[in-house]
């Protein structure tokens, strides 16, 4: 594993450098110039080439760059920090430009960025020393706990009796450890509940609808609209002037920057598609209609990126080769990966596909059994279907680190050896800028192999969806990204569809299908034009 670090201006002058290996960063130069780098918060940037991971960060004139051979496992914000610190050090201490146009870097300024940089390596080694010698620990039921803790130490909880809360110290209710496990999980009547209407058989396939409204759509009027007077009101009325003749790009830009930014959009990626428009609009004579076609067309390429979503027909080519096909889901905690995992489930079964759903979440107490309702409830919805498809779970209980990778051989080896079609694996909440707890995604997709990854993200989420949506976009590694978006709970932001632009343009990674609701058929394809016609709105 070896680092890399450069201080850089746009001219392509080198003013510092850490370590010899200067030619790897003409890949980032490349990116920042055709304008493909992911800018992941104001001035600073990533992108990948080469099996390596490329960060840079832009202060006045002056860029710090970094890159990374192995897996990066550092939270994007060290990273960020220590690259802004470095040009902080080389701007409080170099000297001006010499008469041949050198800079004269100072003893001291070599020793205070060079110590810098190490401590963010060192960082790197301790992460990926931690994640690789960890030792998971044993999961303890609470009636042998019991016996090694005094009663005084043992940690009150709370409950609803009658309308009151009230302590207790009774943990039996929620000890799901291995050998506390009940397999008569009964289904859940709500979630029985299915719209008959939510697909359409297409070529011998059974596919999800497309979204073609704004569910929940705001409760502000129509900002477009004429008033009473007759007087055109809203976003376009500040344009009037313009149309039919010349604009001025940078305050239009400005405009559509507010407006997309009222969408839910990130800034950063908000100013990144307005810059790349006026870099295409550049020299010329451009009216309103331009500008606005300009940035449908941009929207529109983003949410559509040159990569088939097409996953069933995916699924049937590779059938019959002795291995199901695998699907792993991940997210952060909360977003609803095991909800819309039930729904994936759902529409397979509706595909005549055998499916074994893998609980691998083997962290978050109950997680398991609620993989067990959803069975549950997808058998019940199976029988009604009259569908030779069959569906099950596989599960080994609650443990570490090693023991979710075990658990997803087993049910790979498993699938296998029963002719399933389809292994869905389910895995545990994690936050995105925690870099411990991201680091053995990447153990864990080398073992796995899955065929797909996707990452369900909130609609709701706002601009935090850039970090989320790039760091487990790298956490597998370089020879491995994230293959789907599902974005979940899309009932609840109305029309700001936002994060949506904000997760694609950041990884270019597609969406697979919006979760719209609680029950497995509230899924939706992408629209793209319905999407981008409300940004615009």
């Amino acid at each position: 594993m070896s680092q890399s670090l450069i201080v850089f201006s746009p001219s392509g002058d080198i003013h510092y450098q850490f370590n010899n290996k200067v030619i790897p960063f003409n890949d980032l130069i490349a990116s920042l110039v055709n304008q493909t780098a992911t800018e992941v918060d104001t001035n600073f940037f990533t992108c990948s080439a080469n099996q390596k991971r490329f960060y840079c960060y832009k202060k006045n004139d002056k860029y710090a760059a970094s890159y990374f051979d192995s897996v990066t496992t550092i939270d994007n914000e060290k990273i960020k920090q220590t690259l802004s610190d470095v040009l902080k050090t080389y701007f409080k201490l170099v000297d001006d430009l010499d008469p041949e146009g050198q800079i004269h870097v100072h003893d001291k300024l070599k020793t205070l960025i060079d110590y810098q940089f190490n401590q963010l390596t060192k960082l790197q080694q301790i992460h990926a020393d931690d994640s690789g010698t960890s030792t998971p620990k044993a999961v303890v039921s609470s009636t042998s706990a019991s016996k090694k803790a005094p009663a005084s130490s043992k940690k009150k909880m709370r409950k609803w009796v009658d309308g009151e809360m009230v302590e207790t110290t009774d943990h039996s209710a929620l000890d799901f450890s291995t050998g506390n496990i009940d397999d008569s999980f009964q289904a859940d009547s709500e979630l029985l509940k299915v719209d008959v209407n939510a697909f359409k058989k297409e070529n011998d396939l059974v596919l999800v609808n497309e979204l073609n409204d704004i569910i929940g759509t705001s409760d502000d009027e129509d900002e477009d609209e004429t008033d009473e007077a007759g007087t055109k009101s809203g976003f376009l009325s500040k344009f009037t002037s313009y149309f039919g003749s010349s604009i001025n790009i940078d305050e239009v830009s400005k405009q559509f920057h507010e407006q997309l930014i009222s969408k839910n959009v990130a800034p950063q990626t908000a100013r990144q598609i307005l810059d790349r428009i006026k870099n295409q609009l550049k020299g010329k004579s451009v009216t309103l209609a331009n500008f606005k076609k300009a940035l449908v067309d941009e929207l529109t390429k983003t949410l559509s990126p040159n990569v088939s979503t097409d996953l069933l027909y995916d699924i049937k080519a590779k059938a019959n080769r002795g291995r199901p096909y695998v699907i792993s889901v991940v997210g952060v905690n909360g977003v609803g990966k095991s909800t819309n995992l039930a729904k994936l489930a759902y529409w397979f079964l509706q595909n005549d596909l055998d499916v074994l759903i893998c609980a691998c979440d083997t962290f978050r107490s109950g997680a398991v059994e609620q993989l067990k309702v959803h069975v549950n409830n997808l058998k019940a919805l199976n029988a009604n279907m009259n569908s030779n498809a069959k569906i099950d779970i596989f599960e080994k209980g609650y443990g570490g680190g090693d023991h979710v990778v075990a658990t997803a051989k087993a049910a790979i080896q498993y699938g296998a050896t029963e002719k399933f079609d389809v292994i869905l694996i389910d895995t545990a909440g994690r936050t995105h800028s925690n870099a411990k707890l991201m680091a053995p995604l990447k153990k864990f997709g080398d073992a796995a192999n899955p065929d797909k990854i996707i990452m369900v993200g909130e609609a709701l989420v706002g601009t935090d969806s850039v970090e989320q949506a790039t760091n487990f976009n790298n956490a597998f590694g370089n020879k491995r990204n994230l293959d789907f978006f599902i974005i979940s709970k899309v009932d609840t932001v109305g029309d700001l569809m936002g994060t949506m632009i904000n997760m694609v343009m950041a990884t270019n990674v597609p969406i697979l299908f919006m979760g719209t609701g609680q029950t497995y058929t509230d899924i939706k394809r992408l629209n793209v034009k319905t999407i981008v016609d409300n940004l615009m709105r």
